[in-house]
């Protein structure tokens, strides 16, 4: 009889243990998931940005700095990209140059993904020394991944060629 009492006990102690060995691994790979939803975000939105880079740079050649400037916030509203998609750099970085029929347009900005949450000891302006952490904020900077984007789009060569014979 204690043969089958100890067995019943063991059954319902791996049960047990299969269920938070379960929840782990559907934690962990909810995790990854969300991380690698939020990375591939980044880079989704870096992909239509250069999208709008280059159908100004082939349609609007010759504009000037100010009309290229306004296509491309309607360009934005188009492929969906609101202002807050995109870092305060991506616009302090944007340099617009318009000479003749040529177009260059490009930017550079970087994305933070925090996996484990953002940083909690900071100063005023956001920012934080990696020596002064302590705790958690400590692996938090250590899983934190920055994404740097360079979009960049100039106008075909070949094209002004062919408008100047």
């Amino acid at each position: 009889m204690s043969n089958t009492l100890s067995g019943l006990t063991a059954g319902r102690n791996q049960q047990g243990f299969s269920v938070l060995k379960f929840l782990f691994w559907v934690a962990l790979l909810g995790a990854t998931v969300w991380n690698g939803f939020l990375g591939f975000n980044a880079w989704y939105n870096n992909w239509k940005v250069e999208d709008v880079f280059v159908v100004l740079v082939d349609t609007r050649p010759s504009a000037s700095e100010a009309e290229v400037r306004s296509q491309m916030q309607k360009l934005f509203g188009l492929k969906y990209i609101l202002n807050n998609d995109l870092p305060d750099e991506f616009f302090d970085n944007l340099s617009i140059k318009a000479s003749g029929s040529m177009l260059e347009i490009s930017s550079y900005y970087a994305v933070t993904i925090w996996p484990a949450g953002r940083v909690v000891n900071r100063d005023e302006d956001g920012s934080y020394h990696p020596d002064d952490l302590t705790g958690m904020d400590l692996l938090r900077d250590k899983l934190r991944i920055d994404l740097e984007f360079e979009p960049y789009a100039i106008t075909d060569p070949s094209r002004i060629q062919a408008e100047n014979l």
